[in-house]
């Protein structure tokens, strides 16, 4: 008898679970290989084709980076306007990327020039998709100011020096200079 109250409460689990498990959005499943294909092209945009882009954002898109909040699709215009008019060779390469229940995520590598500055930087990206829908409602990058200012006479001083005081402060390997 104890058996058989232990098989069945297995198999209750099981099916109790299953509801939850079948909801999870694989990242082959059609409508995540499409968000994938649009998270990608998003977080590769390019001078060129950004005006396009726009189509796949909600009129309420939010985003995020370090250093800008943008609200609403006609400030995301503005914003990636701007931006491609300050760095209009800015290249992002997809290093790695997934997409699963409405979520992309992706690292990346991006480098060019902001008004005629050499940058790279290293960051990853966050975008979320409208429940069932192909359109993107939240962006969010990741990346450290300093990898672009370190290149920028003046602020690559200040931003080497924070960079060693840090290391100083938490990293137990690091010969700390001071």
């Amino acid at each position: 008898m104890k058996k058989f109250i232990g098989k069945s409460m297995v198999l209750a689990c099981i099916f109790m679970l299953l509801p939850v498990i079948t909801i999870a959005e694989s990242d082959r499943s059609r409508i995540n290989r499409e968000r994938k294909a649009i998270g990608h092209a998003l977080v590769e945009v390019q001078s060129t084709n950004w005006p396009f882009l726009l189509q796949h954002y909600t009129d309420d898109i939010e985003y995020h980076d370090p250093i800008v909040t943008v609200e609403g699709i006609e400030n995301m215009a503005e914003f990636l306007g701007r931006m491609f008019a300050s760095s209009p060779n800015l290249v992002t390469t997809v290093e790695d990327e997934t997409c699963i229940n409405g979520i992309y995520a992706a690292t990346w590598r991006m480098d060019g020039f902001f008004n005629n500055v050499p940058y790279s930087a290293k960051g990853m990206s966050i975008i979320k998709f409208r429940p069932q829908s192909l359109k993107v409602y939240y962006a969010r990058d990741y990346y450290t100011e300093g990898d672009i200012m370190i290149k920028i006479p003046g602020l690559d001083e200040p931003t080497d020096a924070f960079r060693t005081y840090y290391r100083c402060a938490v990293d137990p390997t690091f010969g700390c200079p001071y």
